[in-house]
């Protein structure tokens, strides 16, 4: 390939992998104020408007937040923030579907083992009645890949994990797209045993059990596309 060039940097871009740095390692805590623009550019030797530019980005995306007539502090981030911030929404091609099952399989089966030690009363029967209603519309249709969806959503808010619930959230219509793509494979839909099998794992509280039915559900979906290529 022969040597390319390296472009310039960035320096804004610069300032701001550093300030992340600073808040990552627990230098600057959550809560804290941090030096001014004046002081910042003293301190790390660049330009004000640099400094303002890194800041700005840093707002934009929740690690910051400006108090007015106080100062600029960092702000206090939980669980679900981070990986909102971490995750770009994925837009999946032909080739990839059946890396979001492989994803889905390892994650969705954790949700499950979870969300059977920490699921409330409530939450399962809003499992249940999600269950119902996917038997009374037409199995190959859209409504009921959506209540697919809605299910597995279910599944990942009573993990009570907010790094699983808002992955999921990122992910929904993601996920949507990956069942509507897999249904072209089957005219059988399989989701009616595996959730059935989920939900009694997940009443009983059998965390093992609530695993396994999930993993083998997505497993099922990665041997569908399999079989076709």
């Amino acid at each position: 390939m022969g040597i390319q060039k390296i472009g310039r940097v960035n320096v804004s871009d610069a300032v701001m992998d550093e300030i992340k740095r600073l808040i990552s390692s627990g230098e600057w805590p959550a809560d804290s104020k941090i030096p001014s623009e004046n002081e910042l550019a003293s301190m790390i030797g660049v330009s004000r408007v640099s400094i303002r530019s890194a800041l700005q980005k840093l707002s934009s995306v929740g690690l910051i937040e400006s108090r007015h007539g106080e100062g600029t502090f960092v702000s206090k981030l939980d669980g679900g923030q981070v990986m909102n911030m971490l995750l770009p929404v994925a837009v999946l091609t032909y080739d990839n579907q059946k890396y979001m099952v492989e994803f889905r399989r390892v994650i969705e089966s954790e949700q499950a083992y979870l969300a059977a030690l920490r699921i409330t009363n409530e939450e399962l029967n809003l499992l249940k009645e999600n269950y119902k209603k996917m038997q009374k519309v037409d199995s190959l249709s859209q409504a009921c890949s959506e209540l697919d969806v809605e299910f597995h959503m279910l599944v990942a808010k009573a993990s009570k994990n907010p790094m699983f619930i808002q992955t999921s959230n990122i992910l929904k219509d993601t996920i949507l797209d990956n069942i509507l793509y897999v249904r072209k494979y089957t005219e059988e839909n399989q989701a009616f045993t595996y959730h059935r099998r989920i939900i009694d794992a997940l009443e009983q509280r059998d965390a093992l059990a609530a695993k396994e039915a999930m993993y083998e559900h997505l497993e099922r979906l990665w041997e569908l596309i399999q079989e076709d290529s």
